[in-house]
């Protein structure tokens, strides 16, 4: 920090001949850091409020009370009024920066007046810290030919004296305070820092202990594999015993398989050979059964013809006698008789329809006898043809075809 500027009796009174304009006198510390920054700046400013010098007129002056600008009675040659701006110059560091972890509320605030929050940590230039540090310092005032006018006469240069001396600590002033504010905002952006280090820190120590943990994860899946692998190892050794005594075994059966499959050959010809001669016989069978059934079945048709013509018969007659009865009454005996002779013929009718149907039902019975005993064969030398080919198949041999040796 640099030291205030001496106060306006110190300082040389200026030309006459360059007044202070009135733009100049006009301009607030606003307006001097607004042309500072410019219009596209992201600088916090200070707001339009009343300042230190709120109770002063538009000249800098104090209206309505008198100024003493006589030298009293004091130990030194020149009494020095207070600077306005020492008091914002000398700010303890306290109120800036309250420790080393915890930064004070007041600098974030004025720090981050006028601008949105923003967590991304803004890297400071040394350089261009310095070189603003070194533009906001106010013009050191020449010493070198001081005077101090306490006549009368010179009301005029000293009003204007105190006007550029009001002008130029209003100068300091405002560049004290956008020093202020560039320091506060880059203890701001250190804070900042040193939060987003922080956080940054726990981040990684939070990964560092889930790292760990998966370290620790993997060693005991590790261990489990590791066992898992002497199990399977030992497994692998009982299977590769059981596998030779399998095999072992496995030989002898295939032998005995062999020698069984040499005898299912020769069951296989021996029996093909007996199907082939079954197949014949049974063919001739149902040949001469067929021959049997057709003999029967014409004799039936004959038979049938046989009686249709006996009813008609019986038909006829019974008609003329019904014919007779109606012609007359009085030939009851020899209706009689007819009737007597009618139910004797009918009987005898009855009983050659009785026996003839007796024969023929034992005759029809005898051959369904053979059918049924034929259908048994035919089912048995079927069921032996189906064994046989199955033991040739499960022999390994085609089953030979339907044809006579």
């Amino acid at each position: 920090m640099y030291s205030p500027p001496a106060s306006p009796i110190e300082r040389e009174p200026l030309a006459a001949g360059t007044p202070t304009s009135n733009a100049t006198k006009r301009r607030s510390s606003y307006d001097v850091l607004q042309s500072l920054a410019g219009p596209d700046s992201n600088i916090p400013l200070p707001r339009r409020e009343s300042g230190t010098f709120s109770s002063l007129g538009q000249d800098g002056i104090r209206e309505g009370i008198p100024m003493d600008f006589s030298a009293g009675p004091s130990s030194s040659p020149f009494k020095r009024t207070p600077s306005p701006t020492r008091t914002l110059s000398r700010i303890p560091v306290a109120s800036v920066v309250s420790s080393d972890d915890a930064p004070s509320g007041n600098a974030r605030v004025l720090a981050d007046d006028g601008r949105p929050p923003s967590r991304t940590p803004i890297p400071i230039d040394a350089g261009a810290a310095n070189s603003s540090f070194l533009s906001l310092q106010p013009p050191s005032p020449n010493f070198a030919n001081r005077r101090i006018s306490l006549t009368p006469g010179g009301t005029t240069k000293v009003l204007a004296d105190l006007q550029t001396g009001v002008a130029q600590a209003k100068n300091a002033l405002e560049n004290t305070k956008a020093q202020l504010r560039l320091s506060q905002r880059s203890v701001a952006q250190l804070t900042r820092q040193t939060e987003d280090l922080k956080e940054v820190r726990e981040r990684l120590r939070l990964e560092n202990e889930g790292l760990n943990n998966v370290v620790a994860r993997k060693e005991r899946l590790l261990q489990e594999v590791l066992e898992r692998a002497r199990k399977a190892e030992a497994e692998a050794t009982a299977l590769r015993t059981q596998l030779k005594s399998e095999s072992a075994t496995m030989k002898k059966s295939l032998r005995e398989m062999e020698a069984t499959l040499a005898e299912s050959t020769a069951l296989s010809s021996k029996s093909e050979r007996e199907y082939i001669t079954l197949r014949d016989s049974l063919r001739d069978m149902k040949e001469s059964w067929q021959t049997d059934t057709d003999a029967l079945r014409e004799e039936m048709r004959r038979r049938e013809e046989r009686w249709r013509k006996d009813e008609e018969e019986l038909g006829k007659k019974y008609r003329r006698l019904l014919e007779e009865v109606q012609e007359g009454k009085e030939g009851w005996v020899k209706v009689n008789v007819l009737r007597e002779r009618d139910m004797k013929i009918r009987k005898e009718i009855e009983d050659e329809f009785v026996e003839q149907i007796t024969r023929l039902q034992e005759e029809i019975n005898k051959s369904s006898k053979e059918h049924e005993k034929a259908g048994k064969t035919a089912e048995y030398l079927a069921g032996e043809q189906a064994r046989l080919r199955r033991l040739m198949q499960s022999a390994g041999r085609p089953p030979t075809p339907d044809a006579p040796p």
